[in-house]
């Protein structure tokens, strides 16, 4: 009988180690244990789509036949659906097309066995929408355009792209103020935008509604004496009045400070002051181009008119940009001159007039 009882005992170890095979950590599987997505932070432009992939998975990872629900939290940000151009075979993973409809920040949940997750979504704008003061300003105008609620500027970059040089006025985060140049372009784009709901992003927008410059602020007044505009002068110690003019196109030889008589084209544009006789003034006037192509001169005239300019201390242009002459005008009508004395007329004159005390 001995050697029966061992064959029995080896027969009992043979069949324990087979009840042994198989998966060791069958005893661990449960039931659903996670949520797996593609992404659970998407970055998506307005308008377009992105693919969202969801597969419930075991503590093993292996992937489960489960139900899933998704839905957004703000449908007028992103909407999200079935895909059903995608078939799978296994019903274990689920796909869907998430669309963004609008600029903003929100979730999409994802439900399934008891199990919840979310994908945050950020749509980010394809052009800026803020307002603008005039979407049809004249050359010279004041045009300001404003920040909304989502995108606010940098005060310290954000500015306004052109095909022309312009001034700004006025630059922070909810409102950035320049002088319309004169162009046949508009304003391409805005640039350094804050997105709010996107820390640290700053992008470069195109404008929704750009500005489009039509006619002059000055036209047809500055073309003489007689009907000389009148622009305003600085009242505060160091402050400055600034503004643009269009490319001198007038003959105005008789008004000119040189004009054709001592060589030059005879174009000039003329604008009326009122000094205090107080006051130091700095005249500087900037253009688009070279230094001598066009040559500018600026001068201050006295009320004889041409007779009674005034020019760069008294020696003369120089030909270099910019052009700066400083003066104490006495009490009462002044005129200040722009002439161009030689080469084709800019399309825009930066002027620039500094109290210095």
């Amino acid at each position: 009988m001995k050697p029966l009882s061992i064959g029995a005992v080896f027969a009992g170890a043979a069949l324990a180690a087979l009840a042994c095979r198989g998966d060791p950590t069958s005893s661990l599987r449960g039931g659903a244990k996670s949520i797996d997505m593609t992404s659970n932070v998407v970055f998506i432009d307005a308008g377009d789509a992105r693919q969202l992939e969801v597969v419930v998975r075991d503590e093993q990872l292996n992937p489960l036949v489960a139900d899933v629900t998704v839905a957004s939290l703000n449908p007028s940000v992103v909407t999200i659906a079935v895909d059903t151009t995608i078939p799978v075979a296994n019903g274990a993973t689920h796909h869907y097309t998430i669309t963004a409809v609008a600029p903003g920040l929100t979730k999409i949940t994802v439900q399934s066995s008891g199990l919840a997750d979310s994908v945050i979504v950020s749509v980010l704008p394809v052009n800026f929408a803020g307002a603008l003061s005039s979407v049809t300003p004249k050359g010279g105008d004041t045009v300001s355009i404003f920040s909304t609620s989502l995108f606010k500027f940098d005060p310290d970059s954000a500015a306004l792209v052109f095909g022309h040089s312009f001034f700004t006025l006025k630059r922070n985060a909810d409102t950035i103020t320049f002088l319309m140049p004169f162009t046949t372009t508009t304003a391409d784009s805005i640039s350094h935008v804050a997105v709010t709901y996107v820390p640290g992003l700053h992008v470069t927008l195109p404008l929704a509604t750009p500005p489009v410059q039509t006619g002059s602020l000055w036209s047809p007044a500055d073309t003489g004496y007689a009907t000389a505009p009148q622009i305003a002068l600085p009242t505060v110690t160091g402050q400055s009045t600034v503004f643009i003019a269009n490319g001198v196109s007038q003959n105005n030889d008789a008004d000119c400070g040189e004009g054709t008589g001592a060589g030059g084209i005879g174009n000039c544009l003329i604008f009326k002051y009122v000094a205090t006789g107080t006051d130091s003034l700095s005249f500087s006037v900037d253009w688009e181009g070279a230094a001598l192509a066009p040559d500018m001169d600026i001068y201050s005239c006295g009320s004889a008119g041409v007779s009674a300019c005034f020019e760069d201390n008294g020696s003369g242009a120089t030909g270099s940009k910019p052009q700066v002459f400083r003066l104490k005008p006495t009490a009462g009508t002044h005129y200040y001159v722009i002439e161009v004395y030689g080469g084709s007329p800019p399309a825009n004159i930066y002027t620039t007039i500094t109290k210095l005390n």
